[in-house]
């Protein structure tokens, strides 16, 4: 037997599943407590218990996917980091863009806070032209010299970002290999090879960010590795990274900032694969769990992006453009200004969680809510692992919510779930209506703990036409893992026009971008024949801020100039609604996409089943649309082909699927639950 492992860490819980390569037979689904203090010693104690049972050498992957480099970002908690410069350029971190965003009148904006205070910033004598070439060489002594106060202070770790350094990297890898001759415990970060494309404070911000996470990632990521040698030692562990592939951890040991959506990609990932199974053309992909909810746009494709922030850090890094929110069933409920209710971002975690764990909490939660109006079992969660206290929860939504507005337990529950839905309702109108697409051409494929428990009230709200649930909604993410391919992105700028001329050069440096994404592909394990390769092209009219990514033919006797100056115009048309046919077109990053697909077993068809078996027992639920009697049945007892009219409970060890009154459920051949609108829909949350 050769096994395949995902493991996704989140918030709340952590989840394993366990994967037969042969038979493409999920053999085991497990949720786990997280521990953000000590993540690596979870991980050993997953791998421990999953030794116990499986022989040490079936394991032959081990996938993982975290929010360690997010969290140390988000919490400001990287290492002390040093930023080296071009002389005469330095304050090119802190002056940034002076670009507001949404908040352009706000007089008080603060702007981005700093990673790397002023005093840590040094300069080096170097300089290069726009093209690369060398005006005034690297100076060693300029070097050593701006480095000394940064050591003095305390830093861990240095960002180098030269100018021009896109054009030609030789003078930072010339500083990089002499700073780490003397000061080899130094970690570097070099903009010419975390962001080698132009405009000088984003890839500048990048570059900070990789340094900022970096020795923490090192040493998490080397921790990672032992503990899987130590349990599994002929196991290839893999982490999970932004662009929805996978990657080494000694390539990602240098590029931290290419796991910082590690966890939400995953879910994407599975979401693409079943909806590519089932013949589904446009999908919301959902994933809601104890701490956040992050949804991303699938017309087709997932949707991508090469430029984001976290926070007010700007971050030059592919990956799947995900909405993400703090809104999950560990999100705290309180009441602000006297009379306002406010579900969330701020999260009760693993510990001490929602008040019926009974570990302490005091703050209700939307879990507590959800057990108090019936939605969750009032006993037991986990498939009855976790025992929970009802009572904890009444207490505390009415001591913290019900008493301050003067509602009933049942009314100040209520009010929980439908904030925390009008908040979830008003990204997801984000990524649909306010990007052109209408929601009701769009499936949703709902999973995460909570993510099944709130679909059809959110598909409702938005006027979806479907919910899917997956089977093991729970831990879909860690399947998705299972299904990742390796991938590889590279790009540089090279401002070109688009003519014949201008073509051959972009072509020239295409094949030597490809030629090297191959090599990093292959010295992850990938064999050269079964390495596929995207080339893309961002292109912009002359004059134009900004460009649009166009994709193109790989190999120069597929490359049509005609054919890319349509494809571009027809990109911009869709973007801003209009073509300038006769302005000229300039080509201005070159991008290569490797990639070295994982076999992908498929689903075990359900077993044909007549009718649903007879519900384990009835609980009065109160919906949004009102109270009503509700059948609660065990998944297990859903086989192919079973239908059933809501308002129901289906139950199941990762997860509850709630299903309101006039929807219908089906179950497919997957064993994949189909949820659909009938008749009468529950009135839609005010705008």
């Amino acid at each position: 037997m050769s096994l395949r492992v995902g493991i996704d860490v989140g918030g709340t819980f952590t989840d394993i599943t366990v994967l037969d390569e042969q038979s493409g037979e999920i053999k085991e689904v497990k949720k786990v407590p997280s521990d953000p203090a000590q993540p690596i010693a979870v991980l050993d104690r997953i791998l421990t218990d999953l030794r116990t049972r499986w022989d040490p050498n079936a394991l032959a992957y081990l996938l993982h996917g975290s929010t360690h480099a997010l969290n140390a970002l988000l919490e400001e908690k990287g290492s002390p980091t040093g930023l080296l410069v071009t002389e005469g350029f330095l304050d090119i971190y802190e002056l940034g863009r002076q670009w507001k965003g949404d908040e352009v009148f706000n007089i008080f904006y603060p702007g981005p806070k700093r990673l790397i205070p002023r005093r840590l910033v040094a300069q080096a004598r170097e300089r290069l032209d726009f093209q690369g070439r060398v005006l005034t060489p690297l100076d060693f002594d300029s070097v050593d010299h701006a480095l000394k106060p940064l050591l003095d202070q305390g830093i861990e770790a240095l960002a180098i970002s030269f100018l021009f350094s896109y054009a030609n990297p030789e003078h930072e890898r010339k500083a990089a290999a002499h700073i780490h001759e003397r000061y080899p415990h130094l970690f570097l970060s070099l903009s010419a090879e975390v962001n080698p494309v132009w405009r000088e404070y984003e890839r500048t911000c990048t570059t900070v960010l990789n340094a900022y996470i970096g020795p923490k990632m090192e040493h998490y990521i080397e921790a990672l590795e032992k503990t899987v040698r130590n349990n599994f030692p002929s196991a290839h562990p893999l982490l999970m990274k932004s662009n929805g592939g996978v990657g080494s951890p000694s390539s990602l040991a240098r590029f931290p900032i290419q796991t910082l959506m590690s966890g939400p990609v995953a879910g994407v990932i599975g979401s693409h694969r079943l909806a590519e199974r089932k013949g589904v053309k446009n999908l919301i992909s959902l994933d809601i769990g104890g701490t956040s909810c992050d949804m991303c746009l699938i017309p087709g494709e997932p949707l991508f992006k090469s430029e984001w922030k976290i926070g007010r850090h700007p971050v030059r890094i592919d990956s799947v453009d995900i909405e993400s929110l703090g809104a999950g069933g560990g999100s705290l409920a309180r009441v602000r200004f006297g009379r306002v209710l406010q579900v969330g971002p701020e999260s009760a975690g693993s510990v001490p969680g929602p008040a019926c764990y009974m570990k302490g909490g005091q703050e209700p939660t939307l879990t507590d809510a959800l057990v108090v109006l019936g939605h969750l079992n009032p006993k037991a969660l986990l498939g009855g692992e976790m025992r929970i206290d009802r009572d904890l929860s009444a207490k505390a939504i009415d001591v913290r919510i019900a008493r301050p507005l003067d509602l009933s337990l049942e009314a100040a529950a209520l009010g929980i779930l439908r904030v925390l839905i009008a908040n979830v309702v008003s990204s997801m109108r984000m990524i649909t209506i306010e990007r052109g697409y209408h929601p009701a051409e769009f499936s949703l494929l709902a999973f995460g703990g909570m993510g099944p428990t709130l679909a059809t009230a959110l598909a409702a709200a938005l006027g979806l036409r479907e919910v899917i649930v997956p089977p093991n909604p729970g831990n879909f993410s860690a399947t998705g893992m299972l299904l990742s391919d390796l991938l590889y992105d590279l790009s540089t700028t090279r401002l070109l026009p688009l003519s014949g001329t201008g073509l051959e050069l972009a072509c020239a440096e295409l094949f030597r971008l490809d030629k090297f994404a191959r090599k990093h592909v292959m010295e992850q394990g990938a064999a050269e024949a079964e390495i596929a390769t995207e080339w893309l092209l961002d292109m912009r009219y002359r004059g134009q801020a900004y460009e649009l990514p166009v994709p193109v033919s790989s190999g120069r006797d597929h490359l049509d100039l005609k054919e890319i100056g349509q494809r571009f115009e027809a990109v911009h048309e869709l973007r801003y609604g209009h073509r300038a046919e006769r302005e000229a077109i300039e080509i201005v990053n070159l991008k290569v996409r490797a990639r070295f697909a994982v076999e992908k077993p498929l689903p075990q068809p359900a077993p044909a089943q007549q009718a649903p078996a007879p519900p384990q027992g009835y609980r009065t639920v109160q919906f949004l649309g009102g109270q009503q009697e509700a059948p609660v049945f065990h998944r297990d007892q859903l086989g192919f082909g079973a239908e059933l009219q809501g308002p129901l409970i289906v139950e199941e060890g990762t997860s509850t699927v709630v299903v309101e009154p006039n929807w219908t459920l089906r179950v497919d051949e997957e064993s994949n639950l189909l949820l659909r609108p009938h008749g009468r829909q529950p009135p839609e949350l005010p705008d």
